[in-house]
């Protein structure tokens, strides 16, 4: 018999966290088009587009905007991912920064859930 306790959602620690930049380009090589066509599409530079798809930039609503747009896929969508991703790794830092303490495993429990 399994004793332990299961997780409720808010107690979990996202496992794998990733950045909107790879079901972007998830979505672009879904459609078949190069950075360089969305690049051009929206108005952005390649080097914005890639760096969006490789993690070094996030998705801000002007981006977003122009996202939908071109691919018909609502600024929200793409905004929740980022919004989702950032919160993600906070909680993973949280989560870190406090395994690193001196508290107490009780204590520790109480201030890792988080509400």
């Amino acid at each position: 018999m399994n004793n332990k306790k299961k997780k409720s959602a808010n107690e979990m620690t996202p496992g794998d966290i990733f950045h909107p930049g790879e079901h972007l380009k998830d979505e672009i090589d879904a459609r078949g088009i190069s950075q360089q066509e969305l690049a051009d599409k929206t108005e952005l530079s390649k080097s914005e587009i890639s760096s969006i798809v490789h993690g070094r930039r996030n998705i801000t609503p002007p981006i977003a905007l122009k996202l939908e747009m071109v691919l018909k896929v609502s600024a929200e969508f793409w905004m929740n991912l980022q919004i989702k991703y950032e919160i993600d790794l906070l909680k993973r830092k949280y989560k870190l920064s406090l395994a690193k303490t001196n508290l107490t495993p009780a204590k520790k429990a109480k201030l890792g859930k988080t509400h």
